[in-house]
């Protein structure tokens, strides 16, 4: 028993550092309702951020790399898949992230989420 506490301990001090390194990565919304609504709402209101991959209205990135700049990070995102029409499936996109106290900001050329509170 004592071995597996042990383990326990070790196993949740190894993760806190990497969810410290990572304060983008979650599930986010302008409005905390949306959180909670049906699926359907959810699909057009909620930005959901993993280590290697992105889900936004309109647009979902199967994989993702984050470099941590001076403002904030940046996102090569590819594998994306949108509503646009004009672009040609899979595409790549650069998208930028800001976090500002509890809030964080989604911007590429031509976008920007506005301030969207966690999940």
């Amino acid at each position: 028993m004592q071995r597996f506490v042990v383990t326990m301990a070790i196993s949740a001090s190894a993760a806190i550092p990497s969810l410290a390194a990572t304060p983008y990565v979650g599930t986010w919304s302008t409005d905390r309702l949306n959180c909670h609504a049906a699926a359907d709402a959810q699909r057009k209101t909620v930005y959901t951020v993993d280590q290697s991959a992105l889900s936004f209205p309109d647009l979902g990135c199967e994989h993702a790399t984050f470099r941590k700049t001076a403002t904030g990070w940046v996102v090569r995102a590819s594998q994306c898949y949108g509503a646009d029409p004009s672009l040609d499936e899979p595409f790549s996109r650069i998208i930028h992230i800001k976090k500002h106290g509890a809030t964080v900001r989604f911007t590429w050329r031509g976008f920007d989420s506005g301030p969207l509170v966690r999940c």
